[in-house]
């Protein structure tokens, strides 16, 4: 009899053993399931470590793969949300530093930018339905009234100051978001040595310049996807590539 419950309460230790084991295990696949994977981008054209020549078109092409967001060969991904930035280097000897960083965190102004609606109506230099960030840029040298003006544009909306579009208000983002947004246009936007293109394909022009002997560039794709299934819009990740191109000149 001793045996038999021995036995009987063996079976049970085992049988609670393996009920927990299998929950732990269900737990850890859900788990697994629900984290956010970052986005795989490349650059298809052009390749890397080829060469380009000034003043001449070069053509740009970017996909983007996400498990949540979807693959941007089936249009399943906003393109408005992939951002390819030109970047001329100065110093040669720098050059695999910076390929040897991987991803970085974007600068505020950037992030907040690539995470509203700002791309839908902005390009960097070329002009979408509202001026672009150079064009502003020029207008409103960075002083403390300009700063305060433009705050006042984006979180009100308004109209006539480029023409008769008018200027929609942005209330999701917070005043203090629009300060660091606007900050970063009018110190950044005119940088000669870094031009950003907003789209999974385009193309655009290096013009040779007696500042810039050598045409050494990077350029880097990147998109921010917009969380897991399981918490959207939270834990976003970004994903990118780069590639370098040489002048043949």
């Amino acid at each position: 009899m001793i045996r038999k419950l021995q036995h009987f309460h063996l079976n049970i230790s085992i049988a609670v053993l393996f009920y927990a084991f299998i929950n732990f295990d269900n737990l850890f696949i859900k788990k697994a399931q629900q984290e956010n994977q970052p986005p795989i981008v490349k650059i298809i054209t052009p390749k890397n470590n080829s060469t380009f020549d000034f003043d001449t078109p070069v053509n740009y092409s970017i996909s983007v793969a996400d498990k949540e967001d979807g693959n941007s060969k089936y249009d399943e991904i906003n393109v408005k949300e992939v951002l390819l930035e030109v970047r001329y280097i100065k110093d040669k000897l720098k050059l695999s530093a910076i390929i040897n960083k991987g991803s970085q965190p974007d600068a505020p102004g950037i992030a907040i930018m690539r995470t509203s609606n700002c791309f839908n109506c902005h390009n960097f230099n070329g002009k979408a339905i509202g001026p672009s960030f150079y064009e502003i840029s020029k207008k409103y040298p960075a002083t403390k009234p300009n700063t305060d003006t433009l705050i006042k544009h984006i979180k009100g909306g308004s109209t006539g100051t480029w023409g008769k579009e008018k200027m929609p208000t942005d209330p999701e983002l917070t005043s203090e978001e629009i300060k660091t947004t606007v900050q970063w246009i009018l110190k950044h936007a005119t940088d000669a040595d870094v031009n950003y293109y907003i789209g999974t394909e385009g193309s655009f022009r290096v013009k040779a310049t007696a500042a810039k002997p050598n045409g050494i560039y990077t350029l880097t794709a990147s998109y921010v996807d917009h969380g897991s299934k399981a918490a959207p819009g939270k834990q976003r990740l970004k994903g990118q590539d780069m590639i370098v191109l040489t002048s043949k000149n």
